[in-house]
């Protein structure tokens, strides 16, 4: 309170704890290695899908996560899934940046699971479209180990961005005195 009768607000900082920032570089190398894995470590073979069938737009064999996306641009004419895939690497960057400066924020996590429930989704509907005209068609979708370290990588983020700190941390506010001194 000033001497005016003014309150002044505080401002308070939400901070994340030691273990949501670990949480969150723990979710962001996860993703980083469901979608780069192959690259890196060409031994490690991190399918996010497997199909299977017959059917010529839809190659059976195991995809991994630029794979599929390159699969499903073809089958909606664009680089639609290239967006998507740039909004992972947003998550994960954005993870990495949150747990350096430690500020609580939200929703990245699930921005990074509502993308990949639309790349399962997509090829879903794609396997369901292309059984439909052919006779005894039978693409079929599994779901790889990648694409689930994925999902839990971005449940990881979103875990750890909304763990707040054990002991508050509230900043200065500078305050403008009024020449009186009590």
């Amino acid at each position: 309170m000033t001497d005016s009768g003014l309150q002044l607000p505080m401002v308070v900082m939400r901070r994340i704890s030691g273990a949501g920032r670990g949480l969150l570089v723990l979710g962001a190398a996860l993703l980083l290695v469901s979608l780069f894995g192959n690259l890196v470590f060409p031994s490690t073979y991190v399918a996010w899908f497997t199909l299977s069938g017959n059917q010529p737009q839809l190659p059976a064999g195991a995809y991994t996560g630029i794979q599929v996306t390159e699969l499903l641009n073809t089958l909606v004419s664009g680089p639609y899934l290239w967006i998507a895939f740039g909004c992972l690497l947003v998550s994960a960057a954005a993870a990495i940046a949150i747990g350096g400066i430690g500020e609580r924020t939200r929703h990245f996590g699930t921005f990074g699971v509502l993308i990949l429930l639309l790349y399962a989704g997509l090829l879903y509907v794609a396997a369901y479209q292309y059984n439909q005209p052919a006779p005894g068609g039978n693409a079929a979708i599994a779901i790889g180990y990648g694409f689930l370290t994925a999902m839990a990588a971005c449940v990881l983020i979103e875990v750890g961005a909304r763990l707040p700190s054990a002991v508050p941390v509230r900043s200065r506010v500078t305050t403008v005195s009024s020449g009186r001194r009590a």
